[in-house]
């Protein structure tokens, strides 16, 4: 008698909820900083960023989007594709490998395709029921490997920028971000392609656009500004 009692009891008293799970779909550029959002806010938010090298553009993040998704709920999907489609490949190649511009590379997603395949990925994640914040593409400078054109990010974000017009789906501005922190005097390299430094990340941005999208206060040590997300 007496433990069906504490067990009525413990029904009646509230439990503690679990933290919201946020899920950070992206190319590999989302890495380091999906685990410094997750350090940051430990306890606070559960962060998962799919350990999938597969999907490094919306053609194969839409073939996988069932597998990265999972069949857990989210309350957040942070996502975005766009330097892997703007990557040059090997032209008339089922198999995808790199080549670079000057020795005939196209982009792996031409801009048609591009809003085609972002659009499916949209209505799909959608389908989740979850909150959906776009991250813009974030800044492609020269680099010595010739495998991106710089500055080719730009008309993409506006391809993107209009899908998530269309879908009412904010907009976390990685691009400008990003921007922000570039030393622009510093020619970018393939491992160091933002010239950020070793002591600087973007993740404070990420931070920021989780935490608004959540309606949690943005902790010390990320991008404190009041501006809400933007809707392009």
């Amino acid at each position: 008698m007496k433990r069906l009692a504490i067990a009525f009891l413990a029904l009646l008293l509230p439990s503690a909820a679990a933290p919201p799970r946020v899920l950070i779909l992206g190319d590999s550029i989302y890495m380091q900083p999906s685990q410094q959002a997750a350090n940051l806010l430990k306890g606070i938010v559960e962060i998962v960023r799919p350990n999938n090298p597969e999907a490094f553009n919306t053609t194969t993040a839409l073939a996988s989007l069932d597998e990265l998704l999972g069949d857990g709920k989210w309350d957040l999907i942070h996502f975005n594709y766009g330097l892997g489609d703007l990557v040059h490949r090997a032209p008339g190649m089922k198999s995808f490998r790199v080549m670079p511009r000057k020795a005939g590379g196209i982009p792996a997603t031409g801009p048609a395709e591009y809003e085609a395949k972002l659009t499916a990925i949209v209505e799909r994640l959608k389908s989740t029921r979850a909150k959906l914040v776009w991250a813009s593409t974030t800044p492609i400078r020269g680099g010595s490997n010739g495998l991106y054109e710089p500055g080719s990010e730009v008309a993409y974000n506006a391809i993107a920028a209009k899908v998530m017009a269309a879908h009412s789906i904010p907009v976390n501005d990685m691009h400008a971000s990003v921007s922000a922190m570039l030393d622009k005097e510093k020619q970018a390299a393939p491992a160091d392609p933002y010239s950020l430094g070793k002591n600087v990340s973007i993740h404070p941005p990420l931070v920021r656009a989780i935490c608004l999208s959540l309606a949690l206060p943005i902790p010390p040590g990320a991008d404190t500004r009041p501006e809400p997300l933007g809707r392009r």
